[in-house]
């Protein structure tokens, strides 16, 4: 076991290093998805399916897990890790298989952009089923955690979070009049008004949460690469928002995705 705890330590070191070089490749490289999609990355296939085959795996892999390690009673039943699964399980449960359901348009995704999502949802459910299935002290989360200021605070957030994202979504989506309509309009109600990118902000506050309430190094390695993928994301959609809206948008001055910082 000494063994694998030493490839799971040095899986998450690299995973790290490989999220800060994300970031900085994201700030000259685009992806080609959503409000910033071309033709120039290769083959697509329509978003919604996109969705499902990129998000979809974690939810399944990070099940497989948590079923391995009782299976193989590797760890008893524990109340406290079984809360943190059920957390991370509903948003992939909503994010592959509510969410691309409720789409609209006709948009489409990169087999590239969907590999790429594949194969991190793959590492980051080992990551994260890892720590709480096999690798954390089995001591480390007793029933007293629940009332631990970091299983509070980290869950106040989560749960904000996920509100924050699900109901941006549905104000984006909420524009398009049918399933037909692939253009994009300009929210401009509830956080939209001061925040461009409330549905990316939302989601970073989940993972932020659930590296406080885990009080995990795999739960912070999933916040960096959160961090690196969105925050140079935010960027892209307010260049586009301003060349599509272009002073209606600027004379905003929304903030691209922290309220009052950036």
């Amino acid at each position: 076991m000494e063994l694998f705890d030493q490839i799971y330590d040095i899986m998450l070191i690299v995973m790290s290093i490989l999220g800060v070089v994300v970031f900085i490749v994201l700030q000259f490289v685009t992806p080609a998805y959503g409000m910033t999609f071309n033709n120039r990355w290769g083959m697509s296939i329509r978003s919604n399916l996109g969705w499902f085959i990129m998000e979809a795996p974690v939810f399944f892999a990070m099940l497989a897990l948590y079923f391995v390690s009782l299976y193989f009673n590797i760890r008893p039943f524990n109340i406290v890790t079984f809360t943190m699964f059920v957390f991370f399980e509903f948003h992939y449960f909503q994010r592959s298989f509510i969410f691309p359901l409720l789409m609209r348009g006709q948009s489409k995704m990169p087999l590239s952009i969907i590999l790429t999502g594949f194969m991190f949802n793959t590492c980051n459910a080992i990551m994260q089923g890892g720590w709480l299935f096999f690798f954390s002290p089995v001591d480390a989360y007793p029933v007293s955690w629940f009332w631990s200021p970091q299983f509070i605070v980290g869950t106040v957030i989560f749960l904000f979070g996920m509100v924050v994202n699900i109901y941006a979504d549905r104000v984006i989506r909420g524009l398009r009049k049918n399933d037909m309509d692939n253009n994009y309009y300009l929210p401009d109600s509830w956080m939209f008004r001061r925040v461009n990118s409330a549905n990316y902000l939302g989601e970073i506050l989940e993972w932020l949460g659930f590296a406080i309430l885990t009080w995990s190094v795999a739960g912070l390695v999933f916040l960096i690469w959160t961090f690196a993928n969105i925050v140079p994301r935010s960027k892209a959609v307010y260049e586009r928002y301003t060349q599509f809206f272009g002073e209606e948008f600027i004379s905003q001055k929304r903030y691209k995705i922290f309220p009052g910082i950036y």
